[in-house]
């Protein structure tokens, strides 16, 4: 079936490029319907903090009776080539049809976008950096996806490779269950950690979470500075993590070490809002109604520990453990005692040996991020 690819200009396209996972995952009972409202506020270049350091180009397909049969977006982010000294360009919200054709035609679109602003490779995928969701779903495809992470079908995979494309990265998530796992070495690490430090453990507020958030930027800009894919964050940037935190954040689950009234350390888990989001399908009033009103609201019963972090001279002393135990503890008691720790590195082995060894946490699902020279 011949497929043309079109740049979306306009606010009819853009509708349609949001609608087409409507469609193409109805059938698919593990997939959360993003909030049409916030997917087309990622697009909007007057709003949303990354278009003044990014150029993103909206590509949508169709098929031969002009129905909307697939999507990509093209990236540059200038951010991360002048930080990593790259040229660098990114695709990301791939979506199509099962088909090879149209997937090779999409790809292209993108490629040939980033090839004529100077690119030397493509990655991805990126909705649009690892300050974001990123990562094609290659294992783990029998459960819905914790709040922004992503999901696709198991052959998305082959339609990348098809093209060229390869690994060059793996990314983890770690489940892990109240029930089943024992914490108890963690706690009594923690309690040695309490005794042995000057450590002072307190809950974020998230009432003030706009004087908290630099404080935390400022730890994980630290934390993060020598990892794969880091991207600093802008002030703009920060400032809309804030207010996006603010509507599901709960303080007991995001715990701040302070040592000699310096914060040192920190950890942001997150309700699963998906949970209320596959209610809502697609939704903005359903979704706040959902997350907030009762007798509408989701009851959630999962956490995605989402950073975590430790100033680099502060590592070494158990504080991991520290936030790790506060953020177990916290879940438990309210009703939320499994989810999962993402996403990790495959080659942050620190990280891995204390959810693997300590934990026995399964690293039940992997997220793949592609590159391919152009």
């Amino acid at each position: 079936m011949p497929f043309s690819i079109e740049k979306v200009d306009g606010r009819g396209q853009l509708r349609e490029f949001i609608d087409l996972p409507f469609r193409l995952y109805r059938n698919d009972p593990y997939w959360v319907p993003p909030v049409k409202y916030f997917q087309k506020e990622l697009f909007n270049r007057q709003k949303h903090p990354f278009h003044k350091h990014g150029d993103v180009t909206v590509f949508l397909a169709r098929d031969a009776k002009g129905r909307a049969a697939g999507r990509i977006v093209s990236i540059v982010n200038h951010a991360h080539n002048d930080y990593h000294d790259e040229k660098t360009g990114f695709f990301g919200f791939l979506e199509g049809e099962k088909d090879k054709e149209l997937f090779r035609l999409l790809l292209l679109a993108a490629e040939e976008k980033l090839r004529a602003a100077g690119m030397e490779k493509v990655r991805g995928p990126m909705n649009f950096s690892t300050n974001e969701e990123c990562g094609l779903l290659v294992k783990g495809f029998d459960s819905s996806p914790l709040v922004m992470m992503t999901y696709n079908p198991l052959w998305y995979a082959d339609m990348l490779e098809g093209t060229g494309y390869e690994k060059l990265k793996d990314l983890y998530a770690y489940y892990l269950d109240s029930d089943v796992i024992d914490y108890s070495r963690m706690s009594r690490v923690a309690n040695l950690v309490m005794k042995r430090t000057d450590a002072v453990i307190r809950n974020i507020s998230v009432k003030h979470i706009h004087r908290e958030v630099p404080i935390i930027m400022d730890i994980y800009n630290e934390c993060w500075e020598d990892n794969w894919g880091f991207v600093p964050m802008t002030k703009q940037e920060i400032d809309m993590m804030a207010h996006e935190l603010k509507m599901i954040m709960i303080p007991q689950l995001a715990p701040l070490v302070e040592i000699n009234g310096e914060p040192v350390a920190f950890a942001i888990s997150l309700p699963d809002a998906n949970q209320a989001f596959k209610r809502a399908g697609g939704s903005l009033i359903k979704a706040v109604l959902a997350l907030k009103v009762p007798p509408f609201r989701t009851r959630i019963n999962q956490v995605r520990v989402m950073l975590l972090g430790v100033r680099k001279e502060f590592r070494g002393r158990g504080l991991e453990a520290l936030l790790i135990d506060r953020v177990i503890k916290s879940s438990i008691e309210m009703g939320m005692g499994r989810g999962e720790l993402s996403w990790v590195l495959e080659d942050n082995m620190s990280m891995r040996k204390i959810l693997e060894n300590d934990l026995h946490a399964d690293p039940y699902r992997i997220y793949r991020i592609y590159q391919k020279n152009i």
